[in-house]
């Protein structure tokens, strides 16, 4: 199939609208191209508030993955009516459920990577003066990093009691508190040196966007909001709105 063109990336055209912002679901057909059928892609039209990793989250694709298939070298520049490709789109609009450790799982393991983990974190330190601890002081991991169903996890998945305190893994700003499609209650914290943490699936949170949050200060406590079989956290680690393996950052 041809690219996407810039013109094609920027026309302004109804779409899909979703429940996070307040929209109505609808179902998008692309204009047929010449008389050979049309085109079966999916696409998205960026609303109001809308950013890579709000649209990746409803279509179950990574942000890294939409931006590169459109060409995107600079997330900032997101344009409102800007029209996208959403590659491997999952046209329900939502990821597979949460899974409790599954025969099904295959996340990818970080066993053997001390090097790598000591790499990372000495990279985080030295660039940005960040030391992430765990979110959950006591917790069991049942879901790791990596591919999952077929489509990317982008976390990883800590098992605790509903009601545990979930704590702010490093200081910053929080830019997002409230629901995220699936992703039930969320808050996004933004660190220096471009780092996010994500805490999805609470069951209360306790801080707002634009407050700044200290280190091991609550933020949240553990619930099932969102779509997921069982209380957990659901915890991310992003630079440049690149998903990371939280594990390689974590003591």
């Amino acid at each position: 199939m041809a690219r996407l063109t810039r013109g094609a990336a920027l026309a302004g055209i109804a779409c899909l609208g979703f429940t996070i912002l307040g929209g109505t679901a609808c179902t998008w057909r692309p204009e047929p191209r010449g008389s050979a059928g049309s085109d079966s892609r999916t696409y998205h039209t960026v609303k109001p508030g809308e950013n890579l990793y709000r649209i990746g989250k409803d279509y179950g694709v990574s942000s890294d993955a939409i931006a590169r298939a459109n060409s995107i070298r600079d997330v900032t520049e997101l344009r409102v009516g800007q029209r996208l490709y959403i590659p491997r789109g999952n046209r329900a609009g939502l990821p597979p459920a949460q899974s409790r450790g599954s025969a099904t799982n295959t996340p990818r393991s970080t066993r053997g990577n001390d090097a790598l983990k000591k790499r990372v974190r000495a990279e985080a330190k030295r660039n940005a003066k960040l030391n992430f601890m765990w979110p959950l002081s006591r917790t069991k991991l049942t879901s790791r990093f990596g591919r999952r169903n077929g489509q990317p996890h982008e976390g990883i998945d800590l098992s605790a009691p509903k009601g545990t305190t979930i704590r702010a893994a490093e200081s910053g700003k929080v830019i997002h508190s409230g629901r995220l499609g699936a992703y039930g209650l969320v808050v996004i914290v933004k660190h220096a040196g471009n780092y996010r943490s994500v805490y999805a699936h609470a069951r209360k949170l306790f801080v707002r966007k634009g407050q700044f949050v200290e280190k091991a200060q609550k933020i949240a406590e553990v619930g099932m909001t969102g779509r997921t079989t069982g209380p957990h956290l659901h915890f991310e680690i992003r630079r440049k709105e690149v998903p990371k393996d939280p594990l390689l950052y974590l003591p």
